[in-house]
């Protein structure tokens, strides 16, 4: 979900300022584009707290009779907000290394691209359709 708000209010706040309707289809392909790498970055750092409890939960093992609810609470209380966000610099910035190609590229890229990617092929899938907006959120 924070992904598709992120991605429509990105756009949305893009052609505030530029003429939708006088701007190319390749233009609006890289508004798509830079909207939907905005949109992995919050994706990830929404999702941080989640991914770093699970990881936390699978590590460790619970005390006999204690159950995950107990677990996950106790995980949090330990971690706390900014533990909760440990390896999102990892998450966003370390390198993929590829091995064939011998070659280090940043993980926010690869996952950047595809995220991108994905909302750029979303994005003419709503224009081919005649979607307009995406997100409607009480003001």
């Amino acid at each position: 979900m924070a992904k598709f708000v992120v991605y429509e209010k990105v756009a949305e706040a893009v052609y505030q300022r530029v003429d939708k309707s006088k701007t190319s289809d390749g233009m609006q392909t890289v508004i798509n584009l830079g909207s939907g790498l905005m949109a992995g970055f919050a994706a990830a750092l929404v999702s941080q707290p989640a991914d770093t409890m699970l990881s936390k939960i699978n590590k460790t093992k619970g005390l006999p009779g204690e159950g995950t609810t107990s677990r996950l609470i106790k995980i949090a209380k330990e971690l706390g907000l900014r533990g909760s966000y440990t390896g999102i610099g990892a998450r966003l910035f370390t390198q993929f290394v590829d091995l064939q190609e011998r070659t280090l590229t940043p993980t926010c890229v690869v996952v950047g691209t595809l995220t991108a990617g994905q909302f750029a092929i979303y994005g003419d899938i709503k224009k081919f359709l005649g979607a307009t907006g995406g997100v409607e959120i009480a003001k």
